[in-house]
């Protein structure tokens, strides 16, 4: 049996692959076979399209004049521009909001515009053109021109407002269109209906980078880190243009002359040389984010303009508390929504919860660790007090169309948006309980969805000898790495666990070492909060790991290792919670048959084990499919050898083994002929006189130095073998006069002792090795 996390699936390579490798070095590739292997299973199957791919100068910039309205939104510009007009420039919360805002407010000022900009507070004015904010806008501050940027295809009302008032509005946006679009003097966007612009994918930084090369006349090289974040940050596709851009981005952003940026990553010990799309994924874009989750986002924009270092350092500490008090908010919310699935004891088909207190701006993170960590649909909401609604963010699973799910159930909601994976929204407080009940209802249709294993797309197996530095130097070729061009994902199977080590302040991570079982080549891996994973499988067990590649750098020392992203064991996991008292940890399992053999234990241990376990008595088992479970639980050894014998018929996915026991016949040994005859001449001393057993069996255990275990057996055997009668169970005992003479090890009790007293010295006294042993000769 084959256990992971995630459902692996393999490449369809054809049986010629090592042929294609030959045919693909011939033709002048000089590049390893593993990775001619992984350019094959990604669909690179000529020495052309192999160079386009892991060409790090791509030029491929289309004419921003390709877009449509974008002639007649230059054209009104420069009208703004040479009037003295003033320009406003309205963008939106976030790291591609941020950077495409700076984008334009470079450009304007560059032309000398009459100009300025505003960025939502996402807790004020909410996404999107604000009718409000407009009016305060043309009204207080004389606005004459709205340009936005990362927004404006959904803001019907401000836009229409706007236009009303005789102030023209130029939509750059990139987010779902709706079936129809706002009266805007202009709309810039990539999927404008009634363009045709050749990359649909550029982001709310791209279309302004777009916008500012037609306004300027050329590709201004200081917006291109700019673009690079925003596009990044936005998780858009990273094909096509939007790869020039990224390059083109992080290539500036070495050499970068933008005083913030570079404090930034200072602080966070980013060498520049070193900047890829994990820098701007992991440090810069959540950062940027952050002061937008929680109010105003200005001081991030602020940052990336300074041009004074004293300025951007005290924008940037500002930033980095807003940070850190977002992680904080985050961890404290994620607690609590756990704790709360905890108490109703299930998971539901889909997560829906909300709290006043619960800031709406960091819900969409929430959701989606939610999602990872229960593979379930997940919709957080903040309740707003003063307009008595509920605003929210959503995160789906793969395969499951959460903005068509939304969209069904749209005469509940108030206002919505979003795409597949991902969706904001708001419901008035007189829907709340209409939507869950909907939504509940209507998830049992999705539950095949996110009943099954997550999908883990492997690109190719190699072999731990073909995992070198000049092998993960080749494949960080192919990047920049992100939507549409994952960073390869590398397995190696099958190999063989040879060291693990947790570490880190909880003992959360695990530091293992793999090995070729042919080759005894070896790979080190790492696993961040994946030390779970490893509890449950043994040193030398057969296994199969499956990560990205990256290179570790100690001493000096440039070593090839796998960052863990799922590990499969072969056979069955075993877990030892043996001890001398019962390991809570033993009661954590679910989905699990749990078996017993003291009966006063069932009700106890019904009472402390997850409600989706199921707990049956040894002598019960056959009235137990096994078939239906992959988990057991010897929460204690059977009375008998035969019943381990057949649960072991049975292929188990993992066994945990505590093996708790009130009475140890092991420890207690076996009755010998000399403990039988001192007991029975014990009892003849009685003169045949009835007494209490069960009260004398401390003093016996003291004066014949015989466990109480082994007492009780020989008191069983000889009740057996008529040498005792006992009454009322075991509350006296009378001796009776017999001629009679018996084996007493072929007693039915005496054999009952003995097999409980073999099942515990295997369950309770061997190596989980040696009881693996065991179960191969009982199945062989």
């Amino acid at each position: 049996m084959r256990r992971s996390q995630y459902l692996w699936k393999y490449p369809q390579l054809n049986d010629e692959i090592a042929e294609q490798v030959n045919q693909l070095q011939a033709a002048g590739l000089k590049y390893s076979p593993a990775f001619l292997r992984l350019c094959l299973a990604r669909g690179l199957n000529t020495p052309q399209a192999i160079q386009e791919a892991t060409n790090q100068e791509p030029q491929r910039y289309h004419d921003p004049f390709l877009l449509y309205d974008m002639q007649r939104a230059v054209n009104r510009l420069h009208q703004a521009i040479e009037a003295g007009e003033h320009i406003l420039i309205y963008g939106d919360y976030d790291a591609d909001g941020i950077t495409s805002t700076l984008i334009l407010v470079e450009a304007l000022e560059s032309l000398g515009a009459n100009y300025s900009y505003y960025l939502p507070n996402r807790l004020i004015d909410g996404y999107g053109p604000n009718r409000q904010r407009y009016q305060q806008k043309i009204e207080e501050e004389g606005v004459q021109l709205i340009l936005t940027c990362d927004n404006g295809v959904a803001g019907f009302e401000a836009i229409a407002y706007a236009q009303a008032k005789n102030v023209d509005v130029i939509v750059s946006d990139h987010h779902e269109l709706q079936s129809t679009l706002p009266d805007a003097y202009a709309i810039i966007h990539p999927k404008h209906p009634k363009g045709d612009y050749p990359f649909k994918e550029l982001c709310g930084a791209g279309v302004a980078l777009k916008l500012a090369h037609a306004l300027t006349g050329e590709l201004p090289p200081e917006a291109l880190e700019l673009a690079a974040i925003g596009t990044i940050a936005d998780l858009v596709s990273l094909s096509d243009e939007n790869r020039t851009l990224v390059l083109s981005g992080l290539g500036m952003m070495k050499e970068t002359v933008r005083i913030g940026l570079e404090l930034l990553l200072t602080q966070e010990k980013v060498n520049l040389n070193d900047i890829n799309t994990e820098t701007i994924g992991f440090i810069v874009g959540p950062r940027l984010n952050a002061i937008g989750r929680l109010g105003d986002p200005t001081p991030a924009l602020e940052l990336l303009r300074a041009v004074d270092e004293a300025e951007a350092q005290s924008l940037l500490q500002l930033i980095n508390d807003k940070n850190k008090e977002r992680q904080a908010i985050v961890a404290m919310i994620m607690q609590q929504v756990v704790q709360r699935i905890d108490e109703k004891g299930t998971i539901p088909d889909i997560i829906i919860e909300a709290d006043p207190d619960w800031p709406a701006g960091v819900l969409g993170i929430v959701s989606s660790r939610l999602v990872e960590k229960y593979h379930r649909p997940t919709i957080l909401f903040q309740y707003m007090t003063e307009t008595q609604q509920y605003r929210g963010s959503g995160r789906s699973i793969k395969g499951l169309n959460l903005f068509n799910w939304l969209s069904s159930q749209s005469a509940k909601i108030a206002q919505f948006g979003g795409h597949d994976q991902a969706a904001g929204l708001t419901i008035a407080f007189d829907q709340w309980q209409a939507f869950n009940e909907a939504m509940l209802s209507s998830a049992t249709e999705y539950r095949v969805i996110f009943e099954q294993k997550p999908e883990l797309l492997i690109d190719v197996t190699i072999q731990p000898d073909e995992c070198t530095v000049e092998f993960i130097n080749e494949c960080a070729q192919l990047g920049p790495f992100g939507m549409d061009n994952p960073k390869p994902v590398i397995a190696f199977d099958p190999v063989q666990l040879k060291q693990k080590r947790m570490i880190g302040n909880d003992q959360q991570h695990v530091k293992f070492v793999v090995a070729d079982t042919n080759t005894n080549a070896v790979v080190e891996g790492i696993g961040f909060n994946k030390a779970s994973l490893f509890d449950t499988i043994n040193i030398d067990q057969d296994c199969a790991i499956a990560g990205e590649l990256s290179l570790n750098q100690w001493n000096g020392k440039v070593t090839p290792q796998v960052q863990l992203t799922d590990l499969a064991v072969f056979g069955t996991q075993w877990r030892d919670f043996r001890a001398t008292k019962i390991n809570p940890a033993i009661l954590t399992a679910k989905k699990a048959l749990y078996v017993y053999q003291s009966n006063r234990l069932a009700d106890w241990l019904q009472q402390h084990i997850d409600s989706s376990n199921e707990i049956c008595a040894y002598d019960s088992l056959d009235k137990i499919d096994l078939a239906t479970f992959e988990h057991l639980v010897l929460f204690q050894p059977p009375a008998n050898i035969e019943n381990f014998n057949q649960l072991m018929q049975h292929s188990w996915a993992q066994i945990d083994l505590g093996v708790y026991l009130e009475e140890s016949k092991w420890l207690a040994g076996l009755p010998t002929r000399p403990d039988f005859a001192v007991i029975y001449r014990w009892i003849q001393q009685q003169q045949q006189e009835p007494f209490n057993v069960r009260n004398t069996l401390s003093q016996l255990c003291k004066e014949f130095n015989l466990p109480i275990p082994k007492l009780k057996c020989i008191f069983y055997v000889f009740f057996e073998a008529k040498f005792v009668t006992i009454v009322n169970g075991f509350a006296t005992v009378q001796i009776i006069e017999t001629n009679s003479k018996r084996d007493l090890f072929q007693t039915q009790a005496y054999q009952l002792y003995e097999k409980a007293y073999r099942a515990e010295a295997l369950l309770n006294y061997q190596t989980i090795e040696q009881i693996k042993l065991y179960i191969d000769e009982l199945r062989n």
